[in-house]
């Protein structure tokens, strides 16, 4: 059975995980390596590869610190289900894993959707002095998601 004692040690050590996520950007923020932080700051890190992994440690830090919280709820209600099982602290912690790993891997098909797309408008002069098109494809393409059974799969 679910312990008071359980929520006493979840909250804070979920509270604890988002909080010091939030320290490591605010540090992170501050240091020379800020500009890694930032999306225009994928043109410095194209053609490296060294780089790629810390793109996505701060990617992963922000999903933490902003992502995580607003998924708390759906935490709440799996924890509640899995309260009569033994390896219910396991089995919030593959469900808190899993979630993250679906967002780090979105933020690596993000890191190369954005190479490719900037490889594209070097090497062709007409998107480069189109490139409103580039925006509207991708509003276009997340707007036509929204009516597909994959949208509903996803949630």
């Amino acid at each position: 059975m679910w312990t008071a004692r359980d929520n006493r040690l979840f909250v804070p050590a979920v509270g604890t995980l988002i909080g010091l996520a939030w320290l490591a950007l605010w540090i992170w923020g501050r240091s020379p390596y800020d500009r890694y932080l930032a999306h225009h700051s994928l043109d410095e890190m194209r053609g490296r590869a060294l780089l790629v992994p810390v793109f996505l440690a701060g990617w992963t830090l922000m999903v933490v610190a902003m992502m995580l919280p607003t998924s708390l709820g759906v935490v709440a209600l799996f924890r509640a289900l899995i309260r009569q099982r033994q390896t219910r602290w396991l089995l919030t912690a593959v469900l808190i894993a899993g979630y993250l790993g679906v967002w780090v891997s979105f933020g690596i098909v993000v890191y190369l959707s954005d190479l490719i797309i900037h490889e594209s408008v070097d090497r062709l002069a007409w998107l480069d002095a189109h490139s409103w098109l580039i925006t509207a494809g991708i509003l276009g393409v997340a707007g036509a998601y929204q009516f597909t059974p994959l949208k509903y799969r996803c949630l």
